[in-house]
């Protein structure tokens, strides 16, 4: 049964990055990993299969998801911003709530479907506060891209993870997009041609 962990001081292992929707029948995840070209986009359930597949072959890895993975309340028991970076955006509200509820059933299906006994390292990229709306498949590619050069946030003490299956609260990178994300996004697809 898969391990999950949070990504502290671990060394380079493969990755995979996934921006996680959560859609009755729409197309709304996109998976990028290095045994692929190009970014696909799929169905939720589909993107399940596809990464326990994934896991089951390359074993020990870290997947990152664009997706709550950690919370935390105040001293009154409240729901509250995890760290600087989420001001305007808390996890609690508005798409935070959907990706919360859309991580919890991701991991938990994927333990489930996954034989693997492999440990995958947890992160949460943030990818919020885009001016205009970009492909789930481009946001998968710029946090897979990016990942190993994005330092993580500062968490509130208190932060914790999302399910009693995380052993320690995973990172929080926040992935800032340029106005010109597509042209970067087109211009490293070319490089890897």
């Amino acid at each position: 049964m898969i391990n999950y962990q949070a990504d502290k001081n671990i060394g380079y292992c493969p990755h995979l990055a996934i921006d996680l929707g959560y859609s009755h029948d729409a197309a709304s995840c996109g998976i990028m990993h290095a045994g692929i070209k190009e970014p696909a986009t799929l169905q939720f359930g589909a993107t399940i299969k596809e990464v326990a597949r994934l896991v089951e072959q390359i074993g020990t890895c870290v997947l990152i998801l664009e997706a709550v993975l950690s919370t935390y309340h105040d001293e009154h028991g409240n729901p509250d911003i995890r760290g600087a970076f989420e001001k305007g955006r808390g996890w609690y509200y508005g798409p935070g709530v959907a990706t919360y509820a859309a991580a919890s059933r991701f991991l938990r299906i994927l333990r489930q479907k996954c034989s693997s006994n492999a440990i995958i390292y947890l992160a949460e990229a943030f990818l919020s506060f885009k001016k205009n709306h970009s492909p789930h498949s481009d946001d998968a590619m710029i946090i897979f891209d990016s990942f190993w050069d994005t330092q993580p946030e500062s968490l509130k003490d208190g932060t914790e993870p999302i399910l009693d299956i995380i052993e320690g609260i995973p990172s929080v990178r926040v992935f800032k997009l340029k106005e010109s994300s597509n042209l970067s996004v087109q211009r490293t697809r070319n490089a890897r041609r």
